[in-house]
């Protein structure tokens, strides 16, 4: 049905490879395209010719960037569209969210302090926001750091229902960031307003704040949901998988595990849907994420996502499931003897250094080019939470290295820390039609 298409797209590929695009060029032909945008009264037909040419290029326009690593680099050199570049090489969901026009763009800037702080755009569903933005000044802003990051949506905040997120930029002598915030609901949200109030406050030496508020015009796309509720076995291990949604930002699996378990479940390193053809259509990013760690009983996880797709069928498939047996899945500690009372009886985990209030553990690498947070948890002999104000981690060709840093107020020895991921894994794997 769109072979020709196809022909022409690949034709343009073909043609986009072989020539250098200067930056005015590229500059000139986005800005027509944006004229050519506001002008909606023209007749149905017109209308309808524009929508279709602005289609193909949308499409010519991804296609080239994922293809085509010249004019990827063309593109990432424009102000702003270096990070569109990044993450549509990386992530087909934010492929799929831009082709369907689902980013939107807001281009609404404040001043404060000689920096401008402006929101590029956002895109936004039940699960979550992301906030794309830029910060520039005319001096040098690398070492800048947030605070009190939040969205007020009429008037109230959106944090209580969220985790928040955000990188730095990582460049030295930098005048101008370009990066995210990332807000993950903790549950389904349904929005009765699109008025939203972005706020946060830099920590430098004015402690510069912004409030920016902005509206969302799109409408909010629904979940698309599959109940599943088939209880699946790996190792002996039940775990009951409940429901799939699918939404625009990520698919949120819902999995319950059977208490009657004998394994403590940590982390499930390749979790994943397939279609009909084999083709990963949705998969886990840089490690799973989502809600309710180790030692729930239910927990959600988050995948990339492809909504904007229709394959015929869809398969849910994991494997590679970290599991510690129940009565292993902590360190037991006595930080005034320091000593370790307790630990895995594999001995993959070694404690190498045990001061007042911190230790430092040497452990095999769990899975190449990805470190895992290793704790989650701690609670003292009178079963009460400690903080863990940090944790932080490196690793070379074989090994990683963690030092985890606990809030000395509450240390009544022996402490119990709780696994969050451990170099142990369930054998077999599991596959689950559920389209």
């Amino acid at each position: 049905m769109y072979e020709k298409e196809e022909e022409m797209l690949d034709e343009s590929r073909k043609q986009l490879e072989q020539i250098e695009i200067p930056d005015q060029q590229i500059k000139n032909a986005i800005q027509q395209g944006l004229l050519q945008a506001k002008n909606k009264k023209r007749k149905r037909k017109n209308k309808l010719w524009t929508l279709l040419v602005a289609a193909i290029l949308m499409l010519t326009f991804v296609t080239s960037i994922r293809v085509s690593p010249a004019f990827a680099s063309a593109i990432a050199s424009i102000p702003g569209m270096e990070r569109f570049v990044d993450l549509i090489q990386f992530d087909k969901g934010l492929e799929a969210i831009i082709e369907n026009d689902y980013y939107e763009p807001i281009g609404i800037s404040q001043v404060k302090d000689d920096m401008t702080f402006t929101v590029d755009g956002v895109i936004l569903d039940e699960t979550g926001m992301e906030i794309f933005y830029t910060l520039e000044a005319p001096f040098s802003i690398e070492n800048i750091r947030y605070e009190g990051v939040d969205v007020l949506i009429d008037g109230k905040s959106l944090s209580d229902n969220a985790s928040i997120s955000y990188g730095y930029n990582g460049q030295e002598e930098t005048n101008r960031i370009e990066e995210q915030f990332s807000f993950n609901f903790k549950e389904a949200h349904q929005f009765a307003s699109k008025q939203f109030e972005l706020k946060f406050q830099l920590k430098n030496e004015k402690k510069t704040t912004f409030d920016i508020p902005f509206t969302i015009k799109n409408d909010i796309k629904k979940g698309k949901v599959y109940s599943v509720n088939q209880e699946v076995k790996m190792d002996g291990q039940k775990m009951l998988v409940k429901e799939i949604t699918i939404y625009p930002l990520r698919v949120a699996v819902n999995i319950e595990f059977n208490e009657q378990n004998d394994m403590e479940i940590l982390q499930f390193e390749d979790m994943r849907i397939e279609d009909e053809n084999g083709e990963v259509w949705s998969s886990i990013q840089n490690g799973t994420s989502g809600f309710g760690g180790a030692g729930y009983k239910e927990r959600s996880y988050f995948l990339q996502s492809n909504y904007f797709k229709e394959p015929k069928k869809l398969y849910f498939k994991f494997d590679k499931v970290q599991a510690l047996p129940k009565d292993e899945r902590y360190l037991l500690v006595d930080f005034e003897k320091k000593e370790v009372l307790k630990q895995p009886s594999d001995g993959k985990v070694e404690v190498t250094s045990i001061n007042s209030n911190s230790i430092e553990v040497k452990y095999p690498q769990i899975k190449k080019n990805h470190m895992y947070s290793l704790f989650f948890d701690a609670e003292n002999v009178n079963r009460e939470k400690i903080a863990m104000p940090s944790e932080s981690i490196h690793g070379d060709e074989k090994y990683n290295y963690a030092t985890v840093t606990l809030d000395s107020k509450n240390i009544i020895n022996p402490i119990k820390i709780y696994f969050s991921s451990y170099p142990n894994h369930l054998d077999s794997s599991v596959s689950i039609q559920i389209k």
